[in-house]
């Protein structure tokens, strides 16, 4: 089946507006919608009490097509959005992100997902900042970090700490730690461990039939 699913309660964009991006990108796409489903649940819930949200994901078969506007849809958080695309993948769901003209199943190139995650926080952490600082939309104040970021991620990834990092920049340890967090080095470092640690794997039918379900659909499925 092909299914759009649009996110009610949030102040980023109206459902009407995000149906209507999702029918234009299926009519170019030559994509039949075949249902549409509406998320309810609040903005800033946490993914482990968004029940109704979870149940929609229950009731997900293997090799449906998900169209969404984009990945806010599923989560603000990284984290969470690791674990709803772990999940959807794992069943072979491919995931359309209208608004970006972006297709991501199971075949994807890890590093290209990281990429795209890396993208969508930096741009969250921009549209937060904007708000708070009153800057132009779109706009982050520079660092003298920045031209450090590989480097910095790249330790991180070693499990390099703060303090080591701090010392082989030759940088004070606090301000290195706010330029970590404000940009969200760590959630970015977490996404590219978890990503680069799974394989995608082109299962048969009857493999697929037996396979484990994910984590996020198994856990409190009491509570859903």
């Amino acid at each position: 089946m092909n299914i759009a699913l649009l996110k009610n309660k949030t102040d980023k964009l109206n459902i009407t507006t995000q149906q209507k991006h999702i029918i234009k990108y299926a009519k170019a796409h030559s994509i039949r919608l075949d249902a549409t489903e509406i998320e309810s649940s609040d903005e800033f819930a946490i993914l482990e009490e968004r029940g109704e949200f979870k149940g929609f994901l229950r009731s997900l078969s293997y090799n449906d097509n998900l169209l969404i506007y984009d990945l806010w849809v599923f989560s603000n958080e990284i984290s969470e959005l690791i674990k709803v695309l772990e999940c959807l993948l794992k069943r072979d769901i491919n995931i359309y992100i209208c608004s970006q003209n972006i297709l991501i199943d199971s075949s994807m190139v890890p590093l290209d997902v990281i990429t795209m995650l890396s993208k969508f926080a930096e741009n969250t952490l921009m549209k937060k900042e904007s708000v708070s600082q009153g800057r132009p939309k779109g706009r982050m104040s520079t660092s003298k970090f920045d031209p450090f970021r590989v480097e910095i991620i790249d330790n991180l990834s070693l499990g390099y700490s703060v303090s080591k990092i701090s010392r082989d920049l030759e940088v004070s340890r606090t301000s290195l730690k706010d330029y970590i967090n404000s940009r969200g080095l760590k959630e970015l470092v977490e996404a590219k461990k978890s990503l680069l640690n799974k394989t995608p794997i082109k299962k048969t039918k009857k493999q697929r039939n037996t396979k484990e379900e994910c984590s996020l659909i198994k856990e409190n499925n009491v509570n859903m």
